[in-house]
């Protein structure tokens, strides 16, 4: 799989074959056939391992509701998941490549850290923050504009000057107006 996410990330979408992955690895191209049933297989791989990565980062966060500061760990893990981890955020978010539909399995831990999110807008609720909203609304809210964030940073079409600030900014606007809306 190393292969695969390095030929992600030096030649993106484009560049992701078997022929290129087997040259990477050092291997025949049947070799990831056979390990992986093919391009597709791999890219499952890499899409559950990726939701898994990424569902464990936003779930360490847990614990950390601050009514001054609601959800801000957990907005920084997701941003620093797809910054560290940009072939994974590639293949979950950045690019549909041509014929692949995730298996159950994959699709099934791709939910799953969006529940891991609802469980943490939850515990916000908990304390007083975005009570009266839908938790899944107000996940797939909080997901959304991170998401809408970093794919500008990954594409190189974010102009912040200082894009930490920036995200910060965004986040203070976003949870002011959730906070808000529920009132």
């Amino acid at each position: 799989m190393s292969a695969a996410l390095a030929i992600l990330r030096e030649s993106g979408p484009e560049g992701f074959t078997v022929r290129a992955i087997a040259r990477r690895a050092n291997v025949a191209p049947m070799a990831i056939y056979n390990h992986f049933d093919g391009k597709d297989g791999l890219l499952d791989v890499i899409w559950t391992d990726g939701f898994t990565m990424l569902s464990q980062a936003l779930a360490a966060t847990r614990g950390e509701v601050d009514r001054d500061e609601p959800l801000f760990n957990t907005a920084h893990a997701y941003r620093r998941f797809a910054l560290t981890h940009q072939a994974h955020y590639t293949v979950m978010f950045m690019h549909r490549f041509v014929g692949f539909t995730p298996s159950t399995m994959a699709a099934t831990v791709a939910y799953g850290t969006f529940e891991t999110l609802v469980e943490l807008v939850t515990s916000a609720q908990a304390v007083g923050i975005f009570s009266g909203l839908n938790p899944a609304d107000a996940a797939q809210i909080l997901w959304s504009t991170c998401h809408g964030f970093v794919s500008l940073e990954l594409l190189e079409i974010n102009f912040a000057l200082d894009r930490e600030q920036t995200f910060l900014d965004i986040l203070h606007g976003l949870l002011r107006g959730l906070a808000f809306s529920t009132n």
